[in-house]
């Protein structure tokens, strides 16, 4: 009776008679590690790649204010001269002049970033006071085509007139 027993159970044991669902789990098991494994690394990719994006967008504002306040110094340092000034300029990283007066600015001048300023001295803000507009751009892995296609741009109105006379 003993044996007819040890035989019932080997036979009809959950663990002997389904021989090929252990391969069948660890198949699936496999499946699911996968999936996660692969789910951690698209959050891991989009996390820097958002952070580079935030880190550029960031460096693109303050080399748009660095530009607009090279702009604001050369404006006080010769009023009369400022009042002359017109067209697109390409101003380079520690760049403290304008320049020569470009058509468009093409290629990275501060580190891997276009800055162009462009200044207008029709009456668009008032009289007596020059559009200044600073332009500062970057590509990422977002961008067709290798293109510039992430700007920050900066306005502003600059009086041309020295509200400070001297004696």
């Amino acid at each position: 009776m003993r044996k007819f027993i040890k035989k019932f159970f080997i036979l009809y044991s959950p663990f002997f008679t389904q021989k090929g669902q252990s391969l069948i789990e660890a198949i699936g098991a496999l499946a699911i590690i996968a999936i996660v494994v692969t789910a951690i690394a698209v959050a891991i990719t989009t996390a820097l790649s958002n952070t580079k994006y935030n880190q550029d967008e960031t460096l693109t504002t303050k080399y748009a204010q660095q530009g607009s306040e090279i702009v604001r110094q050369i404006r006080d340092k010769d009023y009369n001269g400022f009042k002359n000034i017109s067209g697109i300029y390409c101003l380079a990283k520690n760049q403290m002049t304008l320049g020569s007066v470009q058509s468009e600015c093409a290629s990275p001048n501060v580190d891997s970033f276009i800055r162009s300023i462009q200044i207008e001295q029709i009456p668009g803000c008032a009289i007596n006071v020059a559009k200044v507009t600073v332009a500062v751009s970057f590509t990422d892995s977002k961008c067709p085509n290798n293109a510039f296609c992430h700007s920050v741009t900066n306005t502003s109105c600059l009086s041309t007139i020295n509200p400070i006379q001297g004696p």
